[in-house]
This record gives structure tokens, C-alpha cells and sequence, in this order.
């Protein structure tokens, strides 16, 4: 069998558990202060001399065999094993109130006792219990520590004295202990004294309502100062200088914070006790909403609560003049295990709880630690799960009961941000679109609430539409979730009595309905019932107003078309008797003209006949040229015979193509000379004729444009034609190979793989399907939709968009008059496809006036 081995424990593990670990003096003095409490201490008085700083509390004292097997007992802690006060016989007798208040322990590591050495080179214990009569006192010189690492750590002895004399131990105790550190590693002047003070300021609980722990700072030296007013800030003034009394070196350590938490400022409390959830949010002393719900996802955390304050800008103002530092310097959320502060928790600039880098990622929609204040109280005798790093100011270890506070934290964080967020600056009133698509009436919402930022009430609020509804959403997901029972919520939020709600709001209503039945609060289903009723009168008032709109509008309409109409009588005379004074004046005219005419006749004689001359002399050298050029065609021929039959159909088809232009081009020129003879003759057209003119013309125009389109896009340029084909094909493919290249339209085609054999000329149908085409685009219709269906050998062709419909002011059946326009045209088009179709087309033309989503015609056509 070998032989076994032991650890040796170098002195310099003295180091690494004492000023290497405890790297802060004020820490030091920390946990120092936490073994004070530990000991059920109520009282601790910290004293500052030139080269020693002693601590003393009233607590139980430690004996002999405590000093032995406990305090130098290295990393031991009674604590952790909970023999700690198994054996201590006084403690049923003068500790059991404290006992029964402080179930927990601050420390349960074993090595607090080690931070006397990051302070000074000497510590001397005096201590003694109620039931002895002896002091024992223990010295200790850390420097020896320090000689030689290879000694053992128990080779270096420590003094000790059991003496019969007394000291005096704060509120003249029978029992305590007191630290005394001398040789000081730090000077200890007023700056340093006043940055202890207020960092202890934060080390018990300061929200707690107890105050059963007093600590107290004694330096005499800084009396004469504390005396004069010699202070940093303030606001009280004395001999013409400004302090704070938290800037006071000598005196008891007042835990100010109790003083902000009476600001009247938006706040959270969250408890987890008994299994049970208990959430309450209080906005400047008004309640918002209480619930209860069970704790099933907290398995490990038993007892906790988390106090959060949103500091709007009144709140951080009352603040700074109260404690005379700014929120964010003095500290934000706060951990407290047991009743004593965890590091770094609540520091400036610390993010333990991973606020700060949500609330970087959108501009006010996250609260961050710039907003908030408070603390997170944690009780509980589960070391393993709620660990201190041994450094102190490192946060937590990482450990299940470690994620379920974080969890519990970010609930509490959660829940106060999507009141404020939502409710008090509106964040979500456009991107939930409580007011529909109207964005401007959103944003008018939430520019209403910035006053509300210096408001020491919820006035603006609860008087805003758009936070009225975002709360009821609020109260809606509450009461959504079966688990959470909702003891109260504040009833002014949810009133809309008097709110000017519309149409995009009414679902609201519907909501606060649904809130009252699961809630079952008859006060609130009668509050409903009021709201709906509002609603109802509201709407019937926007109706009757709607219709006096209507008459009005009618009414001028009317009276316009009359005042036109008189306006018309006028010019029509006006016009009439210019038309006899310009007849007045070219009888007066036509007598110098003829004069005229004769001279002119005579000249253009003589023009004539030297121009036939000419023309004599020209054709002689055409005649030549004709003759040359013949026998350069002739040569032209025989060069070019062999691609003469590579001729494409597309060509000849460009040469019918351009035949046709010129026939319909002709049309237009007589049309035109047609009417510049009658007026040659002072014939005056009516106004009938001259339609008809305009009309004639603008066909013939309509048949060149789509020729001059198949030329460019398409293989149909024999449309001028008669052809027999399938014509649901034809439309088809002219449309979406034609049309709609030419022109930007959505076209939808149904049942179009149907046949129907039928004699027609292309450019005709063309120009029927050009001019419904452009007016659904004229009235910017979303879509338009061809459908055809068969019935009795008969063809039923259906064009119809989406868009606006007929105007209710013309009659269907005058749509396809002449001037008459369903869009801002010339009122031509649907008189020419009606034209077309009837005559050319052997058809049939008529509007749908049932359907309401657009315009629709429906075209029959037989075989």
C-alpha cells in the first residue's frame, strides 16, 4: 500500500483570499460591516483616527473556542452549515427578536474576516459574549504572512490575551466586538470618509421599511468642518453655504433613497411568495392594474421582490434636488440577497441585468438603466444557487436559480416598459394602427403625451385616446391568460364615453367587452353598454351630418348647372350677333375680292402658260431620265432576282399596311375638304353634322393607330381584311401581345380557351377592344377581366375592371351617345365600339349596371 499525502497551505494564501480578492477598501469595509450584522449587531460605529480605523458593534461577541474554531479556522463558515448559533445559549434570550427578522445570512463564504488586510497592516480583536466575563482579544500582524511563502500558514502564530477588563462596546452593550486596523495602507481624508459613507449608504436594503441596523461614522478631526458647512451640494442653506446632510462626514448613515421613493413617478412592484405571482403598477400615486398569478415557471426563487422606478424628467429633476446627485451617477437597479447589496449590481455604467444593450437597439421603445431606478430583494438560505463571486464585485455565479432571477427580473422589466413604452409615449399608436391608416391622426396622439414627461400626474394620459387604447390591450392580454387573476385596473383609462371614435376604433369596444365578461365586473359591462351607446349616437350624428352634406352639394350642383346654363344663353348670343356682323362685314368685303380675283385670274393666265412651257421642257428630260432609268431598273431586276422570292410576308403585309393607311388617310382629307367647302359657302354646319364629322374622322384616325401598332408589334397586319377565325383567340392574343406592350394594364382572361368561328375584320375589332381598354385606363382601374361563355350559338364576350364605377349621375343607357364620356375623353369611344359592334360586327353592346366593383359592358356576337 503507498503512502498517503497532505496538503501544505502556503502563507501566501493569505494574499490571494485577502487584499489580492478584496481589491476595494470601501468592499473591505463592507464585509467587515456584514459580519457585524451576521452577529445580529444593531448597531456599528466605524471610527477614523489618523492611522487606525476601528469598527464596533453591539453584537452576540465571539469566545474563546469561536475565535479558535471559527474565525481562524480558514474558509470555514458556521454560517454555510448552519451551526452557527446551534450552541450559542444567549441568543434565545436577547437575539430573538433580531433572530426572527433575519432568517438569512449575509455571507457564507468564510473568508469576509480576511478583508482587515486589504485596509492595514494590524488587525486587534476585542471581543466578548453576554454570558462571559472575559475579553478576548486576538492579534494579528498580516505582514508576517509575507516573510517566506514556503511557510505554513498555521506556522505563523497569532496573539492572544483573555483579560478581565471591560471596554465599551456602541449603546453601552454587554457584548460585541471590535476591530481595530492600524497602519493604514490608505490615507483616510474627508473625500475618502464621505465616498465610504455613501457607498455604505447603498449597503443594507435602502428600500426596506425595517431600520433595526444602524451604522455610524465618527471622525473628529472633520467635526470642525461638518461644523462650518464645509459641503459639496445642496440645498439648505446655512451661513450662505449649500449642503446635503448625506455630505456630513460624522453621524448615522441615513439610507436617503426612502426619501426619492416618495416621488411620484411611474412604478412596479413584483412579488413571488407562496407560490404566487403579485404584480402592481402605480403611475404618480394612481393604481394602473394589480394581478396575481401562480409562480410555475420560479421553482427555486421563493421569496422575492423587484421595486422599479421610471424616471420620467420631473421624477430625475426631484431626484437631483433632493439627493443633489443625478440618477444616473447615483446608481440604478440595485440586488440585495438577505437583506445586504451584491456588486456590481446598480453601479454606474454596470449592465448585470442586459438592459442597456436592448435599449440601444430603437429609439424609445426599451427602458434602459438612463430611466429606471430600484432594487431587486432576493431572501433565501440556498447558497448554492444564489452564490457571490469570491471577488466580490463580480455579480452572481451562473447557476439555475441564478437564471430564474434574471427571468423574474426581465417579467417585472417587461411589464413596467410595456406601460410606459405604449401608454405614456405612444410608441405603438402607428405601428398598431389604432387609427386605421390614418398615420397623421397617430402621430397627433402621441405629440400630445410629451407633456406628460414633466407631469406629476396622469392627467395627459388618461385624457388621450391613443393611450386609452393601448391600455385596453394591456388589460386584454391579462386577461387572456387563464393563469393571471386581475384583482383591479384603473377604470379611466377604459372610459370612451366622450372619445371621438370612428370606424377603425370600434374593435376597441369589442375588446373592453370581452375584458368585462372575463372579468366578470358589471360595473364595467354597464360602462360598455354606455360606450356603445355613445358610439351608436355618434354614428348616426356622422350620418345625418354625411346626408346634409350630400343635399348640399346637390343643391349646388344644381344651382351651378343653372348658373351655366344662363351663361350659355349668353354666349350663344353674343356669338349669334357677331356671326351678322361678321357677315356684314365680308358682303362688304366680297365686292373688293372679286376685284381682286380678276387681277389674279389674269396673272395666273400668264403663270399658266409659262408653267406649261416648263412642264413641256420637264417632261421632255423625264422622258430621257425615264428612259435611262428604265434600263438601270432593267439591271436592278436581274441583280436582285434571286431575293425577290425571300420577300417576307411581314413586308407585304407593311405594303397592304401602308395601302390602307392611305385609304383611310383619304377618308380623313375628304372629310375634311367636305367641310371646308360648306364653309366656303357659309354654309354652317349644325351641331349634328359637325359631330358627325368629328366622329367619321376620329374612327378613321383610331383604325390608323392600331394599324400602325400591329406594324410595330405584332403579325396581324392584314387586319384590314375580312378574315374568319376563332375571334376569343384573336382578342386574346391581340391584348397580351399587342395592347398591353403598348400600354400599362393588369388583364385577367377567363374560360378564353373556348371557340367560336366568326367572320370579322381585325382593325375593327381592335378599335372596340382600344377604346374600353383606354377607358378603364383613363380611370386608373386596377385590373380589367375578359370573360366569354357560350349560349345558343351565340358568343357572350364580358370586359369588365376593377375601379370605379359608372357615375350615378349618367343613365346607362345614354353611355353610348355621342359627347357623352364616362371618363374625362370626348365622349366618342364608346359610341364608336357601339357602332362597330352593331353594324360591323353583327352584335350586340350593353352595360351592367349591377356590377358596383368597376365598369362592365357585355358584347354578344353571333356566327
Amino acid at each position: 500500500m503507498g503512502n498517503e499525502l497532505e496538503f501544505k497551505i502556503s502563507t501566501g494564501l493569505k494574499d490571494i483570499i485577502g487584499k489580492d480578492l478584496i481589491t476595494d477598501e470601501f468592499i473591505a469595509v463592507f464585509e467587515l460591516v456584514k459580519n457585524s450584522y451576521d452577529a445580529f449587531a444593531k448597531n456599528v460605529i466605524i471610527t477614523i483616527e489618523d492611522d487606525k480605523l476601528i469598527i464596533s458593534d453591539d453584537g452576540k461577541g465571539m469566545s474563546l473556542d469561536d475565535l479558535k474554531n471559527k474565525w481562524l479556522f480558514v474558509a470555514y463558515s458556521a454560517k454555510k452549515d448552519n451551526s452557527e448559533d446551534n450552541n450559542d445559549s444567549g441568543k434565545n434570550e436577547s437575539y430573538r427578536d433580531i433572530i426572527q427578522e433575519r432568517k438569512h445570512y449575509a455571507g457564507a463564504k468564510g473568508i469576509g474576516r480576511f478583508s482587515s488586510d486589504r485596509l492595514g497592516k494590524v488587525l486587534t480583536i476585542k471581543t466578548k459574549k453576554i454570558d462571559s466575563s472575559k475579553l478576548e482579544e486576538l492579534e494579528i500582524d498580516w505582514s508576517k504572512f509575507e516573510t517566506n511563502q514556503k511557510n505554513t500558514f498555521e506556522t505563523v502564530k497569532v496573539n492572544h490575551n483573555t483579560l478581565d477588563k471591560t471596554v465599551k462596546f456602541p449603546k453601552n452593550s454587554n457584548s460585541g466586538t471590535i476591530l481595530e486596523i492600524s497602519n493604514l495602507y490608505n490615507v483616510w481624508d474627508r473625500t475618502r470618509i464621505l465616498a465610504l459613507k455613501h457607498s455604505l449608504e447603498k449597503l443594507i436594503n435602502p428600500f426596506s421599511e425595517k431600520n433595526d441596523f444602524n451604522i455610524e461614522i465618527i471622525c473628529k478631526k472633520e467635526l470642525s468642518e461638518d461644523k462650518n458647512g464645509v459641503y459639496t451640494t445642496g440645498s439648505k442653506e446655512i451661513k450662505g453655504k449649500k449642503y446635503f446632510n448625506r455630505d456630513k462626514v460624522n453621524g448615522s448613515i441615513k439610507n436617503a433613497i426612502l426619501d426619492i421613493l416618495e416621488l411620484k413617478t411611474s412604478q412596479i412592484t413584483f412579488k413571488i411568495s407562496k407560490g404566487k405571482i403579485e404584480t402592481k403598477i402605480i403611475d404618480r400615486g394612481e393604481l394602473i392594474y394589480h394581478t396575481k398569478e401562480p409562480a410555475k415557471e420560479f421553482k427555486i426563487i421563493k421569496n422575492l421582490q423587484i421595486d422599479l422606478y421610471f424616471l420620467n424628467r420631473s421624477a430625475k429633476l426631484n431626484f437631483s434636488l433632493k439627493m443633489g446627485i443625478q440618477p444616473l451617477h447615483f446608481g440604478s437597479i440595485f440586488l440585495f440577497k438577505n437583506g445586504f447589496r451584491v456588486q456590481p449590481f446598480g453601479e454606474k455604467g454596470d449592465d448585470s441585468w442586459g438592459i442597456d444593450f436592448r435599449a440601444q437597439q430603437g429609439y424609445n421603445r426599451f427602458l434602459g438603466t438612463r430611466n429606471l431606478f430600484g432594487r431587486v430583494s432576493i431572501s433565501t438560505n440556498d447558497t448554492e444557487q444564489f452564490k457571490e463571486v469570491s471577488s466580490r464585485d463580480g455579480g452572481l455565479i451562473e447557476t439555475p436559480g441564478y437564471y430564474e432571477l434574471m427571468n423574474a427580473f426581465k417579467l417585472a422589466h417587461r411589464r413596467l416598459e410595456r406601460y410606459v413604452v405604449g401608454v405614456l409615449w405612444g410608441e405603438g399608436f402607428k405601428r398598431q394602427k389604432y387609427f386605421g391608416n390614418n398615420t397623421d391622426k397617430a402621430e397627433q396622439y402621441k405629440l400630445q403625451l410629451s407633456t406628460d414627461k414633466d407631469s406629476e400626474n396622469i392627467d395627459v394620459a388618461k385624457s388621450n385616446l391613443g393611450s386609452k387604447i393601448d391600455f385596453i390591450q394591456i388589460i386584454k392580454s391579462l386577461s387572456n391568460n387563464k393563469d393571471v387573476e386581475i384583482i383591479d385596473f384603473n377604470k379611466d383609462f377604459i372610459d370612451l364615453v366622450n372619445e371621438k371614435i370612428d370606424e377603425s376604433q370600434i374593435k376597441f369596444i369589442s375588446d373592453l367587452k370581452d375584458i368585462a365578461n372575463k372579468t366578470d365586473d358589471s360595473k364595467l359591462q354597464n360602462k360598455v353598454y354606455d360606450i356603445e351607446q355613445a358610439f351608436e349616437k355618434l354614428k348616426q350624428e356622422k350620418e345625418k351630418a354625411e346626408r346634409r352634406v350630400t343635399e348640399e352639394e346637390k343643391r349646388r350642383k344644381q344651382a351651378e348647372k343653372k348658373a351655366n346654363e344662363q351663361e350659355k344663353a349668353r354666349k350663344d348670343a353674343e356669338r349669334k350677333a357677331l356671326k351678322e356682323e361678321e357677315k356684314r362685314r365680308k358682303a362688304e368685303l366680297k365686292a373688293e375680292t372679286k376685284e381682286k380675283e380678276r387681277a389674279q385670274a389674269e396673272l395666273a393666265k400668264v403663270k399658266a402658260q409659262l408653267k406649261a412651257k416648263e412642264e413641256e421642257e420637264k417632261r421632255k428630260k423625264e422622258e430621257v431620265a425615264r428612259k435611262e432609268a428604265e434600263k438601270r431598273e432593267q439591271k436592278r431586276k436581274e441583280q436582285i432576282s434571286l431575293i425577290k422570292s425571300a420577300e417576307t410576308i411581314e413586308y407585304k403585309d407593311l405594303r397592304d399596311s401602308n395601302h390602307i393607311i392611305g385609304v383611310y388617310s383619304e377618308t380623313i382629307s375628304s372629310k375634311i375638304l367636305s367641310l371646308k367647302r360648306k364653309l366656303d359657302k357659309n354654309k354652317i354646319p349644325t351641331k349634328t353634322q359637325l359631330i358627325d364629322f368629328i366622329s367619321a374622322i376620329n374612327l378613321a384616325n383610331e383604325k390608323i393607330g392600331t394599324i400602325t401598332r400591329f406594324t410595330t408589334k405584332a403579325n396581324y397586319l392584314k387586319a384590314s381584311l375580312q378574315t374568319k377565325e376563332n375571334i376569343v383567340s384573336f382578342i386574346k392574343n391581340y391584348v397580351e401581345k399587342t395592347y398591353t406592350v403598348l400600354h400599362k394594364i393588369n388583364v385577367e382572361f377567363i374560360d378564353s380557351d373556348i371557340e367560336f368561328i366568326k367572320e370579322f375584320k381585325p382593325i375593327e375589332l381592335t378599335v372596340v377592344i382600344d377604346n374600353i381598354l383606354n377607358n378603364s385606363r383613363k380611370k386608373n382601374a386596377k385590373k380589367a377581366i375578359f370573360s366569354f361563355s357560350i349560349s345558343n350559338n351565340n358568343l357572350t364576350v364580358s370586359i369588365k375592371d376593377i375601379g370605379e364605377p359608372l357615375n350615378k349621375d349618367l343613365n346607362s343607357s345614354i353611355i353610348f351617345e355621342e359627347g357623352i364620356t364616362t371618363t374625362r375623353g370626348s365622349g366618342l369611344g364608346l359610341s364608336h365600339v357601339k357602332r362597330i359592334v352593331e353594324e360591323e360586327l353583327n352584335g350586340k353592346i350593353i352595360h351592367n349596371p349591377e356590377y358596383t366593383n368597376g365598369f362592365e359592358l357585355k358584347i354578344t356576337l353571333n356566327k
